[in-house]
Order: C-alpha cells, then structure tokens, then sequence
C-alpha cells in the first residue's frame, strides 16, 4: 500500500535550468501562441475559431468516440455539435472511411487527438478536412516535442495543455497555437494572449513543491487515499468560463519546457517498450500500440498502452494496481459510456470499437522515477497473466 507509482510523474519545475533555455516569445515556433486557464478552454477557443472561419448555422465538430470527456465539453462551450467517429480495429485512431462518412456542409473541424502521445494519421485527415473546408484541430494534450523538432504539429491549430499529469506541467493552463494568419483575427484578442491576471506566484509554488513531493512512489498513496481528489476517475464536467493563463504560470513557462526536455524520460520508455517486444516474442498475446502504429523510437509517449484480451486487462491491471506499479486503464469507457455523458451522447452511434478498445487498454508509466525493480515486477506480472 505504501509504495504507489503515479501513472504518470512528470514534475514541476520552480526554477530556470541551467544553460540556454527557451524564451516565452520563441517556445512554439513558428506558431503563435494563445494562453489560456486551461487545455480545454485552449480546444473551445480553437473550435470557435473554426466555426467563425466557416460561418455555418448549427456548427459540427468530429470527435473520436474513445477520449477525454473534456473534448465534449470543450465542443459545447463552444456552441457546436459533437459528432463521434468510431476507432479504427486495435488502433487509437479515428476510422477515417466513419470520418469521410460524417462530414457535411455543417462540419467546421476534425479534432485529432495525439492519444498517449501517439499521433494521429494527420496527412489523411488533412485531405478529408480540405475537402470541406473544415479546420484540423490536432489535440497535443497528451504530446509534446522533447527537442526542436519542426514537424512535430500539423494541425490548422494545435492545441496543448499544462494541467496535472500532462508532459509539461504548471498545475493549469493550456494554450493554442496558429500559424495561419487567417486566425490571428479569429482568435482572442492581444491581451487574451498576453494574460489578464497576475496570479499568485507564492501559491503556485507552495502547490506544484506539495505536488512534486507527493508524486514520490513513497507517498503517492496519500493523495490515492483522498477521494475529494478524485484521482484515477474520468469524470464528465461542463466547461464554464475561459480565461488568461495566468502571469505565475507563464513565468514558469519556459523552465518547465526546458525541464521536460533534460527529462530521461526516452531510456525509460525504451526499457519498457524492450520488456514488451520480448513477452511478444515469447508468443503473448499483446499489442503494443506505439509499435504496431509505427511511432518513431525517438517520439515521447506520455504512457505506454497496451492491448490485452478484456479478461487479461482487467486480471493485470487489478495485480499492478496492487503491487503499487502505475497502471491504469486510462478513460474507462467510450465517450457515450462515461457518467455524464449518456444522455447528452445517447443515440448517435454504436461504437463497437471504441468500446472494445476501452475495455481491452492498459497503460504502464514512462517516466523516469520507473525504476529496474519495477520493471522486472510489472515483466513478471504480465508474463504470469498472459502465459496462464
């Protein structure tokens, strides 16, 4: 009980790194950011933008049917339609033949989500999207370019999030990011993107140094403990109010940015992505999602998901769970499935695959407080339950 790995541990970071790090003005080039107080206002944000481009009465945005429910509520705080396509067989991807089919005249975005940090097949979903002159949103929430890499996003507009858990962390924000000059005048005005509030920088401190204390895998159990924390839970809530990202938090921007960066991060992922090729050497039966979408070895994964046969899943999870190793099993269900969601998704599609996807899907952590013991234990774990 004592000994609980986060899913993921991602830290903040109080204090600028040595060396050259990045300036707030230069970190998303030669996109221009919007900071906002959230990922999910940064998506509504940039779903208003779209449905303003196209200007069409009763707006529809495509959605994967496997996500987070903050997509939803980032699609009707924007005053759209969400319309979910189903995921293509044993991939975390949108079936692109579902996203040909649901576009319409109405359609002004496809949202592209990078899920664990895989991305989506972005050149196809490009074609589809021009084709009706809809906006491609890619959802970086989950994704995060760990060195100047220049075709990292592809989207019309991109959007990234620093909330709890994601690659870069500040506890809150989030921004969107254009390139087109088209949006410059479609998105929140100058001092949107410069930020309003000035924040409490001595608050932000005291709750990212509590937050990066109790990510240790000593005292992660504490804050599991709590259920007002809700932690693990995927819970469906409507987006209220968008506001800056506050001045504390920007501030911290770029330190946190370069932070991720220095992470060893890579060598984790790739020791566990080395456990997983050799169990399915060994003839078990596992997907090992990055491989089979062909994700470079190079591009960071905020989790690395599996899929197991539902009973396995659930045997294993169970078993990680206990031995305190990080696993979870992510959203729990497909959007139309998820609390809150079933009667404002009720009756617009079947889904088959995003739900069988949500009950076969495991994801083990990356970071780099995984330790070899914890390896070995998580190997042993799934070799037990997949040789059984």
């Amino acid at each position: 009980m004592f000994y609980q790995l986060p899913p993921v541990g991602n830290p903040v970071h109080l204090k600028a790194h040595a060396g050259s790090g990045p300036e707030l003005p230069d970190l998303f080039s030669p996109y221009t950011p919007v900071y906002l107080d959230s990922g999910t206002s940064a998506l509504a944000v940039a779903v208003q933008a779209a449905i303003r481009l196209k200007g069409v009465e009763a707006p529809e945005v495509i959605l994967p049917a496997y996500g987070c429910p903050d997509l939803v509520s980032a699609v009707g705080y924007a005053g759209a339609r969400p319309v979910l396509a189903d995921l293509e067989p044993e991939r975390p991807w949108m079936d692109l033949d579902q996203v040909s089919a649901l576009i319409n005249p109405r359609t002004v975005a496809i949202v592209a989500v990078s899920l664990f940090g895989i991305p989506e097949r972005m050149d196809a979903l490009r074609q589809l999207a021009a084709g009706s002159a809809a906006v491609l949103i890619e959802d970086s929430a989950q994704a995060f370019p760990h060195a100047d890499e220049g075709d990292f996003w592809q989207g019309d507009l991109v959007v990234v999030s620093f909330g709890r858990g994601k690659p870069v962390t500040l506890l809150g924000g989030g921004a969107v990011l254009y390139r087109d000059t088209r949006f410059a005048a479609l998105l929140p005005d100058a001092g949107m993107r410069e930020g309003g509030q000035a924040g409490h920088p001595l608050a932000l401190r005291l709750q990212a140094t509590l937050y990066n204390l109790l990510l240790s895998p000593r005292l992660y159990w504490i804050p599991q403990a709590l259920p007002f924390l809700h932690l693990g839970e995927t819970r469906y809530q409507p987006l209220e109010r968008i506001s800056p990202m506050d001045a504390a938090r920007r501030a911290l921007l770029p330190a946190n940015i370069e932070g991720y960066r220095q992470d060893m991060n890579d060598t984790t992922q790739s020791a566990v992505a080395g456990v997983i090729a050799e169990l399915a050497g060994e003839g078990a039966d596992i997907i090992a999602l990055p491989a089979v979408c062909g994700m470079p070895s190079s591009r960071r994964l905020l989790r690395y998901p599996l899929l197991l046969d539902r009973k396995v899943r659930d045997a294993v999870y169970t078993r990680l769970r206990q031995m305190g190793l990080g696993a979870s099993c992510m959203y729990g269900a497909a959007l139309p499935d998820i609390p809150g969601l079933e009667v404002r998704l009720a009756g617009i599609g079947r889904f088959p695959m995003a739900r069988e996807f949500a009950a076969r899907v495991l994801t083990l952590p990356v970071f780099s407080r995984l330790r070899d013991p914890d390896l070995m234990k998580i190997r042993a774990c799934l070799h037990a339950r997949l040789s059984g």
